[in-house]
C-alpha cells in the first residue's frame, strides 16, 4: 500500500458473510467510503460458503428478542431480494414440522400460540379436509402468509405432502422461514460495496495497535509484505477466528465453535 491506501476510515477483518454485509451497510447504505476489507482466504470460501442457509421468525422465549431480531433481518432480505432481482434466489417455502403422535397434536398448537405472542405471526388451525390451507409455492417469496399453518386433518396432510407417512396426524407449518443462496447474497453484496469504494486486501490481521483505549492502527502480513494501516475503527468479523483476532485487542470473547453437518436433497 502506499500513499491514501495506508489509511482508512474502518479496517473490517474478515470477508465473510458478516465482514461484508457489514461493509456493504456501512459503504452502500451509510456512506462510508473509506473502508478496507481484510482476509487472507478469497470472499465467503471459510465457513460462509458452508452454512444452512436457511432462515426463520420461528424461536421460542423466553422474550421476543430472536423474533423482533428476525422479522427486522428478513425485511432486509425482502428488500435486498427485490432490489437485485432476487439473485440469490430467496424462497418462501417454510419450516415444517410432523407428528405421527397424537398427544404432541395439543402441543403444536400451543406453540403456535406462543410464537404468535412473540410477533411471528397469526395462527391458522385446519382441522377439516375443507379448511382453506395454502401451501407454500417452491420458488419466490412475494405475497406469503407470515405466522403458522397447524393441520390435523390427515386427509388435507395427505393431499399437501404426499411425502409424510401415513400416520402423520399433524403438520406444523412457519410460513416466515426460507431458503437463499448465501454465497450469491454474500458477492451482491461485495460487488455493491466494492462499486462503493469497500477496498479488499488480501492478508491476516497480526497486530491491532491501540493509545488512550482506542484503534490506532492496524497491521497486516501478506504475500506483498508486511503493511500498517492507520485507523481509528476495527470491526471483528473473522468468523471461526472471532476469539483470536479479539486477543489482539485484549478482548477474551466467550464464543466457541460447533462443528455442523449439511444434508441436501
Amino acid at each position: 500500500m502506499a500513499g491514501g491506501d495506508n489509511t482508512a476510515d474502518v479496517v473490517i477483518c474478515g470477508a465473510g458473510i458478516a465482514g461484508i454485509a457489514a461493509a456493504y451497510h456501512l459503504a452502500v447504505r451509510r456512506g462510508v467510503t473509506d473502508i478496507v476489507l481484510v482476509d487472507e482466504r478469497p470472499p465467503l470460501s471459510l465457513t460462509s460458503d458452508k452454512s444452512t442457509e436457511c432462515y426463520r421468525n420461528w424461536w421460542p422465549g423466553p422474550g421476543d428478542a430472536m423474533v423482533a431480531l428476525m422479522n427486522r433481518s428478513i425485511d432486509l432480505l425482502d428488500q435486498l431480494a427485490r432490489e437485485s432481482g432476487n439473485v440469490f434466489r430467496m424462497n418462501r417455502r417454510g419450516y415444517l414440522f410432523a407428528t405421527a403422535d397424537p398427544e404432541r397434536v395439543p402441543q403444536f398448537i400451543e406453540r403456535a400460540d406462543e410464537a404468535a405472542a412473540l410477533g411471528s405471526g397469526p395462527v391458522r388451525v385446519h382441522r377439516s379436509a375443507g379448511s382453506e390451507y395454502h401451501p407454500a409455492p417452491a420458488h419466490g417469496f412475494e405475497d406469503q402468509p407470515t405466522g403458522v399453518d397447524v393441520i390435523t386433518d390427515r386427509t388435507l396432510i395427505r393431499r399437501h405432502f404426499p411425502c409424510l407417512a401415513d400416520d402423520t396426524v399433524a403438520v406444523l407449518h412457519a410460513r416466515r422461514c426460507g431458503w437463499f443462496s448465501g454465497q450469491q447474497l454474500g458477492m451482491y453484496l461485495l460487488e455493491r460495496a466494492r462499486a462503493s469504494g469497500v477496498r479488499l486486501v488480501e492478508g491476516r490481521v497480526e497486530r491491532i495497535d491501540t493509545a488512550g483505549g482506542r484503534v490506532r492502527a492496524v497491521a497486516v502480513s501478506a504475500s506483498g509484505g508486511a503493511r500498517t494501516i492507520s485507523t481509528p475503527r476495527f470491526v471483528n468479523a473473522a468468523g471461526p477466528f472471532v476469539q483470536r483476532v479479539g486477543r489482539l485487542l485484549g478482548v477474551e470473547l466467550p464464543v466457541f465453535c460447533e462443528r455442523h453437518a449439511k444434508v441436501a436433497f
